[in-house]
């Protein structure tokens, strides 16, 4: 029984102990070069969401603490930001249960009465080299920007993950 318990120790403090962001980046380039940036520009026809300046905001944060100056043209670095739109599905009703007491054993088994799809997104940044035209770093957030969140909620979980994806900018 103990060493059950040491398991299940174990698999809560791996879960709890998981990456809210994965960063990737190209390990040959000299990161203290970089001393301007400059955000992409959108089409003319597509407008900055509300998410979307809330995510310019946190990341200009973050790039001034790191001693980058954003300006409007010629910058070393070109910051692109996206929300990539996913879903899932949640099933209501369904109940599965496995039981056992001295002696005996129980299993119990229900049908989805209900089945709801819920869309929520995941935030990306690159950091663009402009002079080979080539993402030099990138993060996703693995945490969910939900449709049900209220604007400071989602102003504090963009911040939050914003933080996270530079906290180990730039790379080493």
């Amino acid at each position: 029984m103990a060493r059950q318990l040491i398991i299940l120790l174990f698999i809560f403090i791996n879960i709890g102990c998981a990456k809210d962001v994965v960063t990737d980046f190209n390990s040959a380039v000299n990161y203290g070069g970089y001393k301007t940036y400059e955000f992409a520009t959108f089409s003319t026809t597509q407008a900055t969401t509300l998410d979307g300046k809330r995510i310019e905001d946190a990341i200009a944060t973050q790039l001034y603490t790191k001693g980058l100056t954003g300006v409007n043209e010629n910058a070393d670095l070109l910051v692109r930001h996206s929300i990539v739109e996913q879903s899932d599905f949640q099933t209501y009703g369904t109940s599965f249960g496995f039981g056992y007491r001295h002696r005996s054993v129980g299993v119990a088994y229900s049908t989805p009465t209900q089945i709801r799809e819920y869309r929520y997104g995941k935030i990306i940044v690159e950091l663009i080299d402009t002079e080979t035209n080539s993402v030099v770093w990138r993060s996703t957030s693995q945490r969910k920007l939900t449709e049900t969140m209220t604007p400071s909620s989602r102003k504090t979980f963009i911040d939050t993950q914003i933080n996270e994806m530079f906290k180990e900018y730039p790379p080493r």
